[in-house]
């Protein structure tokens, strides 16, 4: 996996486990919606600002933004996280 997919899983992952919508998680960090989206799909291309800020948002170290095993299960996850709250 690439770095860029890495950080997108792992963004997926944590927000996953913190039980937000992308649109929840957007309001949160004052991203666009869509840009969580390409984050996500592991097609931004992030600064190393917006790496820290986005583990900053989850209160983990940016280390763990590019965890292999995460991004992994990250991959197993629905579509859509509203859809299955109480399931994590």
């Amino acid at each position: 996996m690439t770095s860029m997919e890495l950080v997108g899983l792992n963004t997926k992952w944590y927000r996953y486990q913190n039980r937000l919508t992308q649109e929840q998680y957007a309001n949160k960090t004052k991203f666009k919606m869509a840009y969580i989206s390409v984050i996500e799909t592991g097609n931004a291309n992030l600064t190393c600002k917006n790496i820290d800020f986005i583990a900053k948002s989850f209160n983990i170290k940016p280390a763990l933004l590019f965890s292999e095993e995460t991004a992994k299960k990250a991959k197993k996850l629905p579509a859509r996280v509203d859809m299955y709250k109480g399931t994590i």
